[in-house]
């Protein structure tokens, strides 16, 4: 048995809730939060070799006759990366040892009493049982997670949703996705798993963890496009953090916050850095000129009022900018690529 990121979910504490078992703690109750991902039982004075990290290790004890080799055992345990241990009472004896509770709460080493009617295989049975289900749940998210996709890329109809979304009792007129990274629990809402993003559909918007894509809302065959937003606009939210909404996307703003480094690289060298080092040289002040002249929309008049300028010294500064960079700033297309510069330079 392999270690599994969603059996992994599973912790001490959590196991020590589970009804059937009616476990109860006895040492080590710092490492409560440790991870479980399967059972074994052993009566080896040394289980090491056999363990493979992260299980809660079961024994009667019929090896545990005095301190060292309770010390010997929790010893092995512990070094093996196993997460806790189980002691059956009632076959060898009446009560966990009190040589094993000592070293155990040193250890850190949660060690939990296990009643005589509980037999340890029905743990490896429960935990097989938990491990097919989860794999079933994660199959038909992936699953689904693909049908997304496909819809996305309207390779399919969102109609073949129309049944899935009915069980769930969302409104069809108002759908919205939301696309989140994969979380280590469950999510409210959760329907398919693609890659390493989640996927949501509501009604309403419900963020349960940052970054986030929002598309937006609308009846069930505007599904594609919100999918498509909420995906373009996660990949913002993981540029800049927080919550992206497929709204927000069709700005100047957005546009550049989807870009790459690479992408911007050619601007901030053949444009930003060119401006500064004049800027450097000459003792002027032409990154800023520019920059006013890009928030007043490339107003001549608005920009000299701005920076107390008689307009015919800006335009000289703006013909000394296109000196430096090849670009006029008088030109729409060149002053798109200087708003670019100016935006990804320091």
């Amino acid at each position: 048995m392999t270690s599994d990121p969603a059996v992994l979910r599973l912790t001490v504490r959590q196991l020590l809730e589970v009804p059937r078992f009616r476990l109860r703690l006895v040492a080590g109750e710092s490492g409560l939060d440790r991870p479980i991902r399967w059972a074994h039982s052993t009566e080896l004075l040394d289980p090491g070799p056999y363990l493979r990290g992260h299980e809660v290790v079961l024994t009667v004890g019929a090896s545990l006759r005095d301190a060292a080799s309770c010390v010997a055992f929790a010893g092995s345990v512990k070094a093996s990366r196993a997460s806790a241990i189980g002691y059956g009472v009632g076959d060898v004896t009446e009560e966990v040892p009190e040589a094993l509770r000592e070293v155990c709460e040193r250890l850190g080493l949660p060690l939990m009493e296990v009643p005589p009617e509980v037999p340890f295989l029905s743990f490896t049975e429960w935990f097989a049982e938990r491990l097919a289900s989860t794999h079933d749940v994660r199959h038909e998210r992936e699953e689904t997670g693909r049908l997304l996709r496909m819809i996305r890329e309207r390779l399919a109809s969102a109609e073949v949703l129309r049944a899935r979304i009915d069980e769930t009792g969302l409104d069809h007129g108002s759908l919205l996705a939301i696309a989140m990274d994969v979380p280590e629990g469950d999510l409210p809402g959760l329907l398919g798993v693609d890659g390493d993003t989640a996927i949501l559909i509501g009604n309403e918007e419900h963020i349960w963890a940052e970054p986030a894509g929002v598309g937006s809302p609308g009846p069930l065959e505007h599904l594609p496009l919100s999918l498509a937003e909420s995906l373009a606009a996660l990949d913002v939210a993981r540029r800049t953090g927080g919550v992206v909404r497929g709204t927000d996307l069709a700005t100047f703003p957005a546009l550049l916050r989807r870009l790459t480094p690479d992408q911007v690289s050619p601007f901030v060298e053949q444009i930003a850095r060119p401006l500064r080092e004049y800027d450097s040289a000459h003792g002027t002040s032409l990154t800023e000129t520019l920059r006013t002249f890009l928030a007043r929309g490339g107003a001549v008049g608005a920009t000299s009022r701005s920076l107390f300028l008689h307009p015919n010294t800006l335009r000289h500064r703006l013909a000394r900018i296109e000196s430096v960079t090849g670009r006029n700033p008088l030109q729409f297309e060149d002053r798109v690529a200087l708003a670019i510069a100016i935006w990804a330079g320091p």
